[in-house]
């Protein structure tokens, strides 16, 4: 009887402990930036879960790697003046999975979760930042 207790509580743990290695992967988000300004609006400071994360210049992208799960972004411009910031949005990481933000300037600062078909697209001729530079 206690070997046979024993061996359902062994089971039930290791159930238990696989389905929490799952859920605790990761996955990869790319911010890009695909348009070119001068003056203010060079840089973006872009933020994960409110913590600046990197400053994107013109025609580069970033990639995180994170755990999986909600986290919210938000990016805002980094030049003199009112320092403008997107609305801050949550984005889900998937294990394994990319997901993609575009970083936009028109008028204010916006971010958007887009495509995949779209992000390879933009990504065609950008850089990759690999030194985000992220001393205030």
């Amino acid at each position: 009887m206690k070997l046979f207790i024993f061996l359902i509580v062994f089971v039930a743990t290791c159930f238990y402990t696989q389905k929490l290695h799952a859920q605790s992967g990761s996955g990869q988000l790319y911010f890009i930036r695909a348009t070119g300004y001068v003056a203010s609006a060079v840089n973006f400071r872009l933020y994960i879960d409110g913590s600046l994360r990197c400053k994107l210049k013109n025609k580069t992208y970033s990639v995180h790697t994170l755990p999986a799960g909600k986290h919210t972004v938000f990016a805002q411009n980094s030049g003199l003046g009112s320092r403008k910031r997107s609305k801050p949005f949550d984005v889900t990481i998937e294990q394994g999975k990319i997901t993609y933000v575009d970083v936009i300037w028109a008028n204010d600062v916006s971010c958007e979760e887009i495509t995949s078909s779209s992000a390879e697209k933009k990504l065609k001729g950008l850089k990759q930042t690999t030194a985000c530079n992220t001393k205030e």
